[in-house]
């Protein structure tokens, strides 16, 4: 039903990648994915699957959620002082999971909001596998696609969408984050998929500080090899494993 919407988590805090990296945002993160990194597996153990090198810092979080109504949702928004956060310029950045899996829910959700926010500026986070409708796409002021590798543990076929690819290739606010370890990870990039390096972000693959501080520097070598963009990953750098922040 469109008058629901499952819910993680929420939280205000500040974009740790891409663009916006930086700005303070609210953070709506929705339940469910259609992609399992770390491997099929990974959210029963813990461990890595399927050659995966990296494991989804959030999937104990998106795999649970609350099933509420959007004026509930509002209302928490109000309540948790974040339409004034968002009054003053945060960004609301909605994620998951994946959150174009409950498309119509968000659309209304977003609808909604701006009845109160009508200058509110929305991010979605997406693994682009999923190509949205107009509906959705005239609600977003720009997409942070990030593309999941063979390093995720998820298939080819699960995990690239051509027709996917194509669309946010068109969009003109979008940056695409690919999350990487070495110069295969990065190959694998280069050769799947053909996106303009000004909007493209290397990040180092990891779930905690000690990686981040063992894989950053070789990814930042990497990007200044190659012209492209480093991205940071401000929520592991600070806060390290701890989520909802």
């Amino acid at each position: 039903m469109r008058n629901k919407i499952s819910v993680s988590e929420d939280f205000y805090s500040i974009q740790g990648e891409g663009t916006y990296m930086g700005y303070p945002a609210v953070f709506l993160r929705l339940s469910g994915c259609n992609l399992m990194c770390g491997g099929q597996g990974t959210q029963f153990d813990g461990e890595l699957h399927n050659n995966a090198t990296w494991r989804c810092d959030t999937i104990d979080v998106w795999m649970k959620g609350v099933s509420q109504s959007i004026t509930d949702l509002v209302m928490h928004f109000h309540e948790a002082g974040y339409i004034a956060h968002l009054l003053k310029g945060a960004h609301l950045v909605v994620t998951g999971g994946e959150p174009t899996l409950q498309e119509g829910a968000l659309i209304d959700f977003l609808d909604t909001l701006k009845k109160d926010v009508p200058r509110l500026f929305v991010e979605v986070e997406t693994n682009g596998t999923i190509v949205p409708s107009e509906e959705l796409a005239l609600e977003v002021n720009h997409w942070n696609i990030s593309p999941k590798l063979a390093n995720s543990g998820n298939s080819f076929n699960t995990r690239f969408n051509h027709r996917a690819v194509d669309y946010f290739k068109q969009q003109k606010s979008v940056c695409w984050k690919f999350v990487i370890a070495n110069q295969d990870d990065l190959e694998e990039v280069l050769d799947t998929y053909q996106v303009s390096q000004q909007k493209m972000y290397l990040m180092p693959a990891c779930e905690s500080v000690e990686e981040y501080e063992k894989v950053a520097p070789i990814v930042a070598n990497l990007a200044m090899e190659y012209h492209i963009k480093f991205s940071s990953r401000l929520q592991v750098n600070i806060w390290d494993k701890t989520t909802g922040v």
